[in-house]
Order: C-alpha cells, then structure tokens, then sequence
C-alpha cells in the first residue's frame, strides 16, 4: 500500500512495528476524522505523501537522534507523531491548542503505544515561556508565517538549538516579509532546504539556529505579535 523505500530513502531501514504504526496511524486518521475534522486529507495515498512523507524528508539535511523536540500546532501529529515513529530514540512533545485534537494524539499515542512522547493543550507562545531553553529542536509545519511562528516558540529552544520550519512555495515571500530580524529573537537562518516533489509540489524547509538567549520582551501577547508581526 505505501511505497515504503521512499521513506527508507531518507531515514534507512525501518522495521516491520514502525510500518505497522504508521499503518495503524493512517487508519485512526481515517477514523476519527469521521467524528471530527482532524485534516482534509484522507485518502490513503495522500495521507502517505502530504503527512508522513512530507513530516520527515528534511531530516535528509539534518540529522535525528535522541533530542528533545518541540512541535508546535501539530494538529492531528504532524510532523511530531511521524518522527516519534521514525526516530524512535527522540524525546518529542506536540503542542496542539485545540482539544479534540489533543484527545486524538493521546489516542495514537496510547494505540501505537510510544514512549517518551506527552501532549500539551497550552498555546504555544506561553508553553515556550513556561520550557524555556528546554529543547534541543523547535519544529512546526503549517502553523503560521514566520514572522508569528518564530516568536511563539523560540524561547523554549535551546541556544545552538534549531528551529525548522516546514514551509511550502510560500517560503520567500514569508522571509521577505521577516525581513531579517529573525535576529532580534536570538536566531540566524543557517540553510534552506529546497525541493520539488511531484505528489507534494514545491517544498521549502528553513533551519535556524539560535545564536543567543532571547531577551524576555519575546514572545510577546498573541494579540500583540499578530497585530505587528516581527519585521513589520
């Protein structure tokens, strides 16, 4: 049913419980979605593409071990969920405001029984101020533009920690509209990560790292950082 090299391509051998999981995450998807609206996206080839494939393929460029990661908004688990299955040795907390989306993740969670792997219904801008400095990878995927994205999450990552954004054909604009003061907050974009994939379309994966503390001004009140994003 998937095409599973594809994703050895990128993260080497996976086992047969790995290929069970995702099978079983796939149709708790499937599922729930009935219930409520988890994604738009439910066919079983497209999940494979646009969640799964689409959660990992920047970790051709950086490589996962057993950090502590962050994944802010990750709706209905992604990318957190596939890298907790992909890498199982990461320590991975999903940050998700809404709590019928919260009741899903602790399900797959729970069902596809993984370890070191916990949920948190906080918005994302006051779990960073509560964890600050806590992780070793802050990482969203569709969350908001940038100029809102890196504020909400930065102060819970670790100075020479990454933040990685998974972002698609809009990717410069969202920099241009930064307008570098991504070095207000403590970050510098040290790569970026272009691809261009029939079933997903173009793909833009940005990695910052964080130089220095940031001061306690960020982030911000939500209403604030929307109203004057950074750079703006």
């Amino acid at each position: 049913m998937f095409n599973w090299k594809v994703i050895e391509d990128i993260v080497g051998p996976i086992t047969e419980k790995q290929k069970k999981q995702l099978v079983d995450y796939k149709n708790l998807i499937q599922e729930e979605n009935k219930k409520y609206n988890l994604t738009t996206i439910v066919l079983d080839e497209e999940i494979f593409w646009k969640h799964f494939y689409d959660s990992i393929i920047f970790s051709q460029d950086f490589k996962l071990s057993n950090q502590f990661i962050l994944d802010i908004g990750t709706g209905a688990g992604f990318p957190g969920i596939v890298i907790k299955v992909l890498f199982p040795e990461t320590i991975v907390t999903l940050v998700e405001s809404n709590n019928k989306k919260i009741a899903f993740l602790n399900l797959v969670i729970k069902k596809l029984e993984l370890n070191n792997i916990t949920t948190s219904s906080q918005r994302a801008e006051q779990f960073s101020i509560d964890n600050k400095e806590k992780y070793d990878i802050v990482i969203s995927r569709a969350l908001a533009q940038l100029n809102i994205l890196l504020e909400l999450g930065v102060q819970a990552l670790k100075i020479n920690g990454h933040f990685i954004c998974l972002k698609s054909k809009n990717a410069g604009t969202e920099l241009s509209e930064l307008n570098g003061k991504e070095c207000a907050i403590g970050l510098k974009l040290v790569k970026q990560q272009n691809l261009e994939i029939d079933q997903l379309g173009e793909r833009v994966n940005l990695f910052f790292e964080k130089v220095r503390s940031t001061s306690i001004d960020y982030p911000r009140p939500y209403p604030q950082i929307k109203k004057k994003p950074l750079g703006k």
